[in-house]
């Protein structure tokens, strides 16, 4: 499945689990509980009824599959997102096979098995999750600072924008989304710059964008929360995809 520049869905729901897996680019699902972005070589599992809106980078490649709610009761209760195995990617790109003429279905039931055998079992990944909270005062915070991660309003002054003390904001950000505020936001900024480097933004212009007097200082915020400069994550990231594609175009 492709998608063009800038697609995106409205909130949406289905009967049955949804299993994005990137190839190229990146896929933003938004939930009730806050935003996830998957980037090549992951996935993002949403559970079956969960009302949710998608957004797809430019140039944009995923393979969608969706699981029926009786094949779906033993995987992930919640939302979340995988890094796929090379197997689990393998058995992805052979469910796309499975509406060909001619399919053997003892074949069929077998991959459908392996796959969810995999999505159970895959491996604890780095997620890039924000938390959205469920309180309206926090909501409207978090949704305005998703509208522009480069934001330099203070917690006093976003509390005053929308109706509440600084310390109540405080406590909400702690206790809905388990970050302080500022932690919150280094971690809005970091997600936005996985995105945005994924379209090929230069990383100074990604980094003034965010706030940052530097492209130095954001490096640092970025290598304390994924564990890798901007360069070496994104080096990585493009060597995944590259693989993936490559396995796509069989």
């Amino acid at each position: 499945m492709f998608h063009p520049a800038g697609t995106s869905l409205s909130l949406h729901q289905h009967p049955e689990g949804q299993l994005t897996f990137v190839i190229q680019g990146t896929s933003t699902i938004m939930t009730r509980e806050g935003w996830w972005l998957a980037s090549p070589g992951q996935a993002i599992w949403i559970i079956p009824q969960c009302p949710h809106r998608a957004s797809y980078s430019e140039s944009s490649q995923v393979i969608q599959l969706m699981l029926p709610e009786s094949l779906a009761g033993g995987l992930p209760a919640g939302c979340k997102t995988l890094n796929v195995s090379s197997l689990l990617r393998e058995l992805l790109l052979e469910a796309l096979t499975f509406r060909r003429p001619g399919r053997d279905s003892s074949d069929t039931s077998l991959v459908w098995q392996l796959i969810l055998h995999q999505v159970t079992h895959a491996p604890e990944t780095l997620t890039l999750f924000i938390p959205q909270g469920q309180d309206r005062r926090l909501q409207q915070v978090t949704w305005h600072l998703k509208q522009n991660p480069g934001n330099e309003q203070t917690l006093s002054e976003l509390a005053e924008q929308h109706g509440c003390s600084s310390r109540t904001l405080a406590r909400l950000f702690r206790s809905e989304t388990g970050m302080t505020f500022t932690r919150w936001r280094d971690h809005l900024r970091v997600i936005t710059a996985v995105d945005r480097l994924s379209q090929g933004q230069p990383l100074h212009r990604v980094a003034t964008e965010l706030g940052y007097q530097s492209a130095n200082s954001f490096s640092t915020m970025f290598s304390r929360l994924l564990g890798a400069p901007p360069g070496r994550y994104m080096r990585q990231l493009a060597v995944t995809e590259s693989i993936s594609g490559r396995q796509s175009e069989r």
